[in-house]
């Protein structure tokens, strides 16, 4: 048998051996003709190993390939990495900021949540009693009713998206944030959406509309619509305390999200 005909049998060995889970293999000097099958509990990628070091067999153009797409996830995550650290750099800088008057009355400042690498991202307006308590954004009843929304219409787990506000500190009795606030407030906004790049922003409620928007129309306006900007989609719905002060848009709501799914699955 020729060297170039018995490498190209050990090739489809190997192939069956991927597709299979299965292992076939000819010794060489031993047994050249004696046939060696192990599970795949076994250690195939050390037998492997063994016989090319003892055959002084080349790498097959098979074990090349699937030793690069192997490789493929690494500079993925070492880009997730990288923007994880940035993203962390942002949180710190909000912990610590005291730009506006929001932060002598705060007891967490609450930074953006979610995943670094994230399609989707959700805007709301500033924390809540829940948020300031525990420093993390939509965590009390709004938060309960957006994840619900995320979970049962979108597939998404929280780990998946990002979640964060215009204004990271609680302003007196709920109030909407003045615009000196979100004027001091919204650039760390802007530095995250630029190092996540998602494809989707969902603003939740008017306050994060205008500021992603740059546009003053009522929330009834721009609701339920796609505005394509340069670097993302906005996407405008109600915020979901809104939501819960007026159960009769749920409904409304509810498509809000059907159309956010549609637009994620078209992408």
């Amino acid at each position: 048998m020729s060297q170039k005909l018995f490498e190209d049998i050990q090739n489809l060995f190997e192939f069956f051996d991927q597709c299979l889970n299965v292992k076939f293999f000819i010794e060489s000097e031993k047994k050249k003709n004696e046939l060696i099958i192990t599970n795949k509990e076994q250690k195939q990628e050390d037998i492997r190993k063994d016989y090319k070091q003892e055959n002084k067999v080349n790498k097959s153009i098979y074990d090349e390939i699937v030793e690069m797409h192997m490789k493929i996830g690494e500079p993925y995550m070492e880009i997730k990495e990288e923007k994880r650290k940035l993203l962390e750099d942002i949180a710190m800088r909000i912990i610590n900021c005291k730009m506006c008057e929001l932060h002598k009355e705060r007891k967490k400042a609450v930074p953006g949540d979610g995943s670094p690498t994230a399609r989707v991202v959700f805007v709301g307006e500033a924390p809540g009693y829940e948020e300031d308590k525990k420093g993390k954004p939509f965590v009390g009843k709004s938060g309960n009713l957006l994840m619900s929304k995320i979970k049962d219409i979108l597939g998404l787990d929280r780990s998946e998206v990002f979640i964060t506000n215009i204004v990271r500190c609680r302003p007196p009795q709920n109030r909407t944030p003045e615009k000196n606030e979100i004027e001091k407030c919204s650039p760390y906004l802007l530095e995250e959406l630029n190092i996540i790049d998602p494809q989707l922003v969902v603003a939740l409620g008017a306050p994060a509309a205008k500021v992603l928007l740059m546009r003053d129309e009522k929330i009834t306006e721009l609701r339920g619509n796609f505005y394509k900007r340069s670097d993302y989609t906005v996407f405008v719905t109600f915020h979901p305390a809104y939501v819960l002060r007026n159960p009769g848009v749920m409904d409304i709501f509810n498509e809000d999200f059907k159309k956010i799914a549609e637009f994620l699955r078209s992408i």
